[in-house]
């Protein structure tokens, strides 16, 4: 599929803003239903959030799309992941086999999943949205150029419309080895923080391979002081990766077209925040899986205003987290779409409550 934008400016463009009304109507539904009001606690909170963005006081589940981009990192190279570098082509190729974890948990909600290569050393499938063999090794080079880093958002946001059909909730998901790495160093840059509070193991790396690692994203961090720092297109060409620039467009194109985007883990939230950062609307949009064992997950879901739905330490990846979540999602929906009136079954409920 061709067409779309042709720049990040004109899809940012696309995004408006969520229906309050709709978000105030679905708040006052809630309170009619034969429960006490708030007995969800903050799955409730999600009802009315979701109805701003689909603009239904009563959305009912969502039919869900789960996305999963795939790139390779050049400083990977540099043993900073548990996997080999062609760990990440097997594990697409899992997925597109449906074998994958993340295809049994989808396969629960139910949801479709859908998947792309935009940039592993080895490819899998067809070449449409990739940009090259892997980044550069962000302790010697940057990642991409510019034009590429460009290219990537705006080849997620066309990957997007063209599998989008009825879905109405898109989970963002991702395969890369090293790209913790990645979002550990755009992380420290975006939000100011020393790269010490945001390295953590990966893919369960050993203790003397995080403070390797620790060292290579200080080393990045250094290499690339004094550029654009409050540019985050300059940030994610330099630090970045393909497939984290693919799912800022992914973000931006289920936004412009109103649907809910549920984040995975570390690296969709780092994705997330550059999307924001080009496009504040995009962010009444997001819904947070989960918080994962990452440590800078938490500075980044704090910085985008969002309360994970789930803290389990998951470090599976490859948008397991986002699918769970999704459950969870359209179980707390059903529950506010079917549970009947209070009044219709004479169910007098306390006058806070109503």
């Amino acid at each position: 599929m061709t067409g779309g934008p042709a720049s990040i400016d004109a899809l940012c463009a696309l995004v408006g803003p969520t229906d309050p009304q709709a978000g105030r109507l679905g708040a006052l539904r809630l309170r009619t239903l034969a429960r006490p009001h708030g007995a969800l606690g903050r799955l409730d909170d999600l009802v009315p959030r979701i109805a701003a963005i689909r603009s239904d006081p009563d959305p009912g589940p969502l039919p869900a799309l789960v996305s999963v981009l795939a790139a390779d990192h050049g400083v990977a190279g540099q043993a900073v992941s548990a996997l080999p570098q062609p760990a990440g082509g097997r594990m697409l190729a899992l997925v597109r086999s449906g074998r994958a974890p993340l295809n049994l948990i989808a396969d629960r909600v139910p949801a479709r999943v859908v998947s792309a290569d935009f940039g592993l050393v080895e490819p899998v499938g067809e070449a449409e949205f990739r940009i090259g063999p892997g980044t550069g090794d962000i302790c010697l080079r940057n990642a991409m150029t510019p034009a590429e880093a460009e290219r990537a958002v705006l080849n997620g946001a066309r990957f997007l419309r063209g599998q989008l059909g009825v879905e109405t909730a898109v989970a963002v998901g991702e395969i890369g080895v090293g790209n913790t790495t990645a979002a550990a160093a755009l992380t420290a840059r975006l939000l100011v923080l020393p790269a010490a509070e945001v390295v953590g193991a990966g893919s369960g790396i050993a203790p003397a391979a995080v403070a390797r690692k620790l060292t290579l994203v200080e080393r990045a961090l250094a290499r690339t002081e004094g550029g654009p720092a409050a540019d985050p297109l300059a940030q994610l060409a330099a630090l970045g990766g393909y497939e984290i620039a693919g799912n800022v467009g992914v973000i931006l194109a289920a936004a412009a077209a109103r649907r809910v985007v549920v984040l995975d883990g570390f690296i969709t939230a780092v994705a997330a925040l550059i999307a924001v950062r080009l496009c504040p609307p995009a962010g009444r949009y997001l819904v947070a899986a989960h918080r994962s064992a990452e440590p800078g997950h938490h500075p980044l879901l704090q910085a985008l205003g969002l309360d994970p739905l789930l803290d389990l330490g998951l470090r599976l990846g490859v948008a397991s987290g986002a699918a769970l979540a999704l459950g969870l999602v359209n179980t707390t929906l059903e529950l506010a779409h079917r549970t009947p009136r209070a009044r219709d079954v004479g169910l007098a409920l306390p006058a806070e409550d109503r």
